[in-house]
């Protein structure tokens, strides 16, 4: 639907061939920042799924190194405020402003003249087609769309933005196209809306002319637009509705088209990297275990490898040798205790509650094992994770209950933290606080006893 217009073409060839020069030779990108009436303790840039907080010291001043960024669209923001910034492999960016009023001093310093790709991203805004005009037949909405990229290609290459970077060029040139892709693809939604017509349904027309831009094109997977596009692809295409009823079965489904149905390497493991981060930045890495195969399958990409194992790691806090999540917890005279003061002492931790069968079960067994280790370098600390503390009082005062007793509620962050979605749990930290078993073995084990007596200094 929409013209391939010389521009385009012009501009998409010219950053192929020079691409080629920055595929091979990455290197880092240097920001430094400078802020006259600090009235923050950071800066802080966004771009794609990353969030970096840059501290500025005494005087104002913060740096910090990007590795592996390729090009691409970036926010900087200090405060609430924000300004738009690109960011290319092998660049050296100046940012100085007044903290006092950051958008109406901030200035930016670039490599080659290239401050004035900052100029254009904070000046030039994106033309939207009016939603009302959803209610027109879909081939007529399709031309006003085409009309406004026409327009934005025509400013963008007024602004002879090659002089001094075609990549950026390239990678803004795609990022207009996609843009006015995703109001095509939002047309079947906000048709039946606008002109009130519940019976629309998308036809052939619609659909084929969405799949014309769903293209493997390496050089802008980079891009938030694009990848956002081939992502809805991959939801419109891939996931029937009875496959995804949750998001988790959402971002499956989408996974595995893109794994089926995308054949440049490339493309294929950017795409299954970023929707195993998004789905692990919201929801976690409890029962992922199908997703884990999809990305341990298809990317193998030691940077994006990298990424995702970050991002993993982060709701990961459970691993052995990590100290361990804290709590806040609370004694039967109110006095609230955390992890730090247990330190010096290896703790064996018990999460449980008075509604708990099996907990009570487990009880006359670690009875028996505080018995046999008094005296020794740990402390036996029962956590109640009941919701009400009356029920936890009333159980602790009515019956004869050895080691420490404190109550830290249910849904508690250090639960979470520990993925303990049954108890009785048991975990053991060693005397610095950090975690030897996230979970451990029981007190009714037969082996419990050789594997403590088997810890250093215990």
């Amino acid at each position: 639907m929409m013209k391939n217009n010389m521009w385009f073409k012009t501009a998409f060839l010219t950053f192929v061939f020079c691409a080629l020069g920055f595929v091979e030779s990455r290197a880092d990108i240097q920001l430094t920042v400078d802020v006259a009436n600090k009235t923050a303790s950071t800066v802080v840039v966004v771009y794609q799924t990353t969030i970096v907080e840059i501290p500025l010291d005494d005087n104002g001043h913060g740096s910090h190194t990007f590795q592996h960024i390729g090009a691409v669209h970036a926010s900087l923001f200090y405060g609430m405020d924000s300004k738009n910034i690109f960011l290319e492999d092998g660049e050296r960016i100046h940012i100085s402003f007044d903290g006092a009023d950051f958008k109406g001093t901030v200035k930016f310093e670039a490599d080659g003249g290239k401050e004035k790709i900052f100029k254009y991203l904070n000046q030039v805004t994106l033309l939207d087609v009016p939603q009302e005009k959803m209610a027109l037949p879909f081939d007529e909405y399709a031309a006003l769309v085409d009309k406004k990229e026409e327009s934005m290609m025509r400013i963008l290459k007024a602004w002879k933005l090659d002089e001094v970077s075609p990549r950026f060029v390239a990678v803004e040139t795609g990022r207009i196209r996609y843009a006015y892709a995703s109001s095509l693809m939002m047309y079947a939604v906000g048709h039946p809306f606008v002109a009130q017509d519940t019976t629309y349904r998308p036809d052939e027309a619609y659909y084929d002319t969405l799949k014309k831009y769903a293209v493997a094109d390496e050089n802008l997977v980079e891009q938030k637009e694009y990848r956002e596009y081939m992502k809805e692809i991959a939801r419109m295409f891939g996931c029937k509705k009875e496959e995804a009823k949750t998001p988790y079965d959402r971002t499956i489904c989408m996974m595995n088209y893109i794994a089926d149905h995308i054949e440049d390497d490339k493309v294929k493991q950017a795409l299954l990297n970023v929707l195993a981060i998004e789905q692990v930045e919201q929801y976690g890495i409890s029962n992922i275990d199908e997703l884990l195969n999809l990305h341990g399958t298809y990317v193998t990409d030691p940077v994006l490898q990298a990424a995702f194992k970050e991002k993993y790691d982060a709701w990961d806090l459970a691993r052995p040798g990590n100290p361990s999540p804290d709590f806040r917890a609370w004694d039967v005279d109110g006095k609230s205790y955390t992890v730090a003061d247990f330190r010096g002492k290896y703790v064996y931790i018990d999460l449980w509650a008075t509604w708990c069968g099996p907990c009570r079960r487990e009880m006359p067994f670690l009875k028996q094992l505080e018995e046999e280790y008094k005296g020794r370098n740990i402390t036996f600390l029962s956590l109640s994770t009941d919701a009400r503390k009356a029920d936890w009082l009333k159980m602790v005062k009515s019956h004869p209950m050895t080691g420490m007793q404190l109550f830290l509620g249910t849904g508690s962050r250090f639960q979470t933290a520990y993925k303990a979605d049954g108890i009785p749990h048991f975990i053991l930290l060693d005397p610095e606080g950090k975690i030897v078993n996230a979970n451990m073995l029981r007190p009714s084990s037969p082996d419990i006893r050789s594997y403590l007596d088997r810890q250093p200094g215990l």
